[in-house]
């Protein structure tokens, strides 16, 4: 099909699957069954709802209702949570007695 190979085996044999909800066309990788849209791009969070995302985490408002006010999804919402305990100083564990 047109020469496009899979991103994840690099097999040629690709056939089409449907649309994705952004209506971008969507593909399969008949060898790996692996599942892909082209130029796949997300455009990045702005510094405004990432600081609106960390208010409302430090208000202990539940993931699932920041994602759905502030518009970002549950991945990006994991990944954000992941990169600020990997910034976070850890506290030194008590000594043994």
């Amino acid at each position: 099909m047109n020469g496009l190979e899979c991103p994840q085996c690099g097999a040629v044999r690709i056939v089409k699957n449907g649309h994705a909800h952004t209506g971008r066309q969507r593909y399969l990788c008949r060898i790996c069954t692996y599942q892909f849209t082209l130029d796949h791009i997300r455009p990045p969070v702005c510094a405004e709802h990432v600081d609106w995302v960390d208010r409302l985490l430090s208000d202990r408002v539940p993931h699932r209702e920041i994602c759905r006010v502030v518009g970002v999804s549950r991945t990006w919402l994991r990944r954000h949570l992941d990169a600020r305990i990997e910034g976070a100083p850890h506290c030194s564990p008590p000594p043994s007695r």
